[in-house]
């Protein structure tokens, strides 16, 4: 009977936590994009030039989502987790409510801002996905599926939310007064119900581990990270860029006929029914197979947004959505599995500090380009998705036939001992 009870319980708090955490997730990311719309009135009021004096500005919040992603997986292995969450997100609520105060001559104070909502914003994905992935060993795609239902549910919220209130109502500063408060009341909610399961479950011992997992860090870091740390930097410069300049292209450039807060929203639109299926599918096929076929799906959506044809735009944006969304829950499977619950903070903190830095913040240069080659028409824009789009699929089709070339040289090593 105790056995019952204990794996009653037990399974209480893992969905609970779920739960809570998919809220949470939907909550972070929402902060993240939820200004995007409103980048034409931003640029208006603090008097900007440029669609790059906003586009390299804004992607300060990378940096800070780079910089305590890292922190947050070395914090992570030690400390509890949902203290973590709670003061990650303290931090980011704080600051989105103190923008609500800044006038138009206080750009720097609006930049500083935006780079300490990313700074909490990043403690998330380390502690978050290891507190979830330990609940669920042997299923880490089920878990990180369904807790990106909620990240879903946040990135598609947040560009309507930001247009209506940020561009119809002409008040970027009530949405975020708005947006940082109702993430503050619920910060306190989720550090009073959620539990750390290294406090509940700490005698039960891991029901698995990877099969790598006895690997040593290091070859951990070098074998699963840094080979994919190119498509997935890239992964990164298509999908924020994609925010910063669709503002400006529907207004100036696109043909398909519908607004800000839909073509961003079709980023993340599929991704509440192709998240979880993407889960189930990493762990019922291979992790690896997923991100491959997720990146160049995202790929080429992005390079099909250079054509001008209404009906070729839909398609586009919507086979990017499905990549979008898929690759995600396909690429933070993959890293469950390269090591065991201890170092998988570690894991996330290292990549998603090079993915998130490299690419969130070369996601500026979009605005660059769109500059270069016109930002008030369309042919600036195809250009970026163009090139990023095409820049995608060929590092991600490199990194499948490394990886190939590396596994039949460990089958030949194999043989060879043998």
């Amino acid at each position: 009977m105790k056995t019952n009870a204990s794996t009653t319980c037990n399974t209480r708090y893992a969905l609970v936590n779920l739960i809570l955490c998919s809220v949470m997730h939907g909550l972070n990311h929402y902060l993240i994009i939820f200004f995007k719309p409103a980048y034409p009135v931003i640029k208006d009021y603090f008097g900007l030039v440029n669609v790059a004096d906003v586009t390299t500005r804004m992607t300060t919040i990378y940096v800070g989502y780079a910089i305590s992603n890292l922190i947050s997986g070395l914090l992570s292995r030690r400390f509890n987790l949902r203290i973590i969450l709670f003061v990650g997100m303290l931090v980011m609520s704080i600051a989105a409510t103190l923008v609500a105060f800044v006038g138009p001559d206080s750009y720097g104070v609006f930049v500083l801002l935006i780079f300490l909502m990313g700074l909490g914003g990043g403690t998330y994905h380390p502690a978050a996905n290891t507190l979830i992935t330990s609940w669920y060993e042997g299923k880490p795609g089920h878990a990180i599926g369904m807790l990106s239902v909620g990240a879903a549910v946040g990135f598609i919220a947040a560009p309507f939310i930001g247009e209506y209130v940020g561009v119809k109502l002409h008040d970027f500063r009530k949405l975020f007064l708005i947006s940082g408060l109702i993430c503050f009341v619920f910060n306190f909610i989720f550090l009073l119900t959620t539990k750390d399961h290294r406090r509940v479950a700490a005698s039960q011992p891991e029901t698995s581990e990877p099969n790598n997992a006895t690997l040593p860090p290091g070859r951990v870091l070098i074998a699963g990270i840094l080979l994919m740390c190119i498509p997935v930097t890239m992964r990164e410069i298509v999908g924020w860029s994609f925010y910063e300049i669709t503002p400006f292209w529907v207004k100036f450039g696109f043909s398909g006929g519908i607004t800000i807060g839909m073509v961003q929203a079709m980023q993340y639109i599929p991704g509440v029914i192709v998240q979880p299926v993407t889960g189930k599918l990493c762990d019922w096929v291979s992790p690896v197979k997923m991100v491959i076929t997720a990146f160049i799906l995202m790929g080429l959506g992005a390079t099909m947004l250079a054509c001008s044809v209404p009906i070729v735009l839909w398609i586009a944006l919507l086979l990017f959505g499905i990549g979008s969304c898929g690759s995600i829950v396909a690429s933070e499977t993959f890293m469950a599995t390269l090591a065991s619950s201890r170092d998988r903070p570690l894991v996330y903190g290292v990549a998603l500090t090079i993915g998130l830095g490299l690419g969130g913040v070369l996601a500026g240069v979009s605005g660059w380009v769109v500059d270069l080659f016109g930002r008030e028409v369309a042919t600036g824009y195809r250009v970026w998705f163009l090139l990023s789009g095409i820049a995608l699929m060929i590092s991600t089709s490199a990194y499948f036939l490394v990886r190939r070339m590396q596994q039949k040289h460990s089958q030949s090593s194999y043989r060879r001992g043998e």
